[in-house]
């Protein structure tokens, strides 16, 4: 499998994706070898259809101007992405997305049903961002790059450093068979197992994913790490440093319980920050 059919999603309200962002998801298509679809979501406002709102405050005219600016970010976010996959050599296509306000994450889901992979940029800029990565990560069947949107990453061939986060549980094993494509071109492969985060994981239990992966004639090493009573997220994000890891390769976890959705620790430290591109598979 290689990479050909790749989604790069993107918000335009209330904030818009920087262009940075915008520039790195589509450096990272070249990266993943494959074509973009740019998916920049505008928003359609609900009309209150009041009266007295309209007559007091003109209602009606300020949803207008609103969604203006929704449309108008989608053409800038258009036209970034053109020009970042021309000088990138990235084939694109641009598809504008709407969707009513609230529901930006079920169109883009929907979108990335039947795409080899979804990008999304995350970072402090766009506080919708996350929401928006839970639902296609959770919801599309697809695996999701996440990326830090505020540090500009370059076009390339692949990735030098891949690490792999293993604990040996299937959502991880998706993760790995997503990322397969990827694995094969690296410059090196890491395997990082946190062994006393979870009782049944120690330094053995990445020995059949040593195999696994020389089968497909990737060879790895297994770096065994202790999270110290640290949060394990903090412990990944020590561990992309150290290693200088350029994609970090993990299973997205989450259940729901009662009325909400509660991710696991790992998971919900990356959606809160990435340290760096994350293929993540649920």
């Amino acid at each position: 499998m290689t990479y050909r059919d790749l989604l790069l999603g993107a918000l335009t309200y209330p904030d818009a994706t920087p262009d940075k962002a915008v520039r790195s998801g589509v450096a990272l298509a070249r990266r993943l070898g494959g074509g973009v679809c740019m998916a920049p979501v505008r928003v359609d406002i609900p009309s209150l259809r009041s009266r007295l709102a309209d007559a007091l405050i003109h209602i009606e005219r300020l949803v207008e101007e609103e969604e203006g600016r929704s449309v108008a970010a989608a053409r800038h976010i258009e036209g970034c992405a053109r020009v970042a996959a021309d000088e990138a050599g990235v084939p694109i296509e641009v598809r504008t997305l709407t969707a009513r306000m609230y529901e930006e994450g079920s169109a883009l889901c929907a979108a990335a049903h039947t795409r080899d992979l979804c990008l999304l940029p995350l970072g402090p800029a766009v506080l919708d961002d996350r929401e928006l990565a839970e639902a296609v990560l959770f919801g599309s069947g697809r695996p999701v790059m996440v990326y830090p949107e505020e540090v500009e990453i370059t076009p390339g061939d692949g990735f030098d450093v891949i690490a792999i986060a293993w604990d040996g549980g299937a959502r991880a094993a998706r993760a790995v068979a997503d990322a397969l494509p990827l694995l094969v071109r690296a410059g090196s492969v890491r395997i990082l197992v946190v062994t006393d985060e979870k009782p049944e994981v120690g330094p053995a239990v990445a020995d059949d994913l040593l195999r696994h992966l020389a089968a497909h004639g990737v060879s790895a090493t297994v770096d065994a790490r202790s999270a110290d009573g640290r949060p394990i997220s903090r412990t990944i994000r020590n561990y992309v440093v150290e290693a200088g890891v350029g994609l970090l390769v993990m299973g997205g976890f989450g259940h729901a319980r009662l009325r909400e959705f509660v991710l696991g620790g790992a998971t919900a430290g990356v959606l809160e920050a990435p340290p760096c591109p994350v293929l993540m598979s649920h």
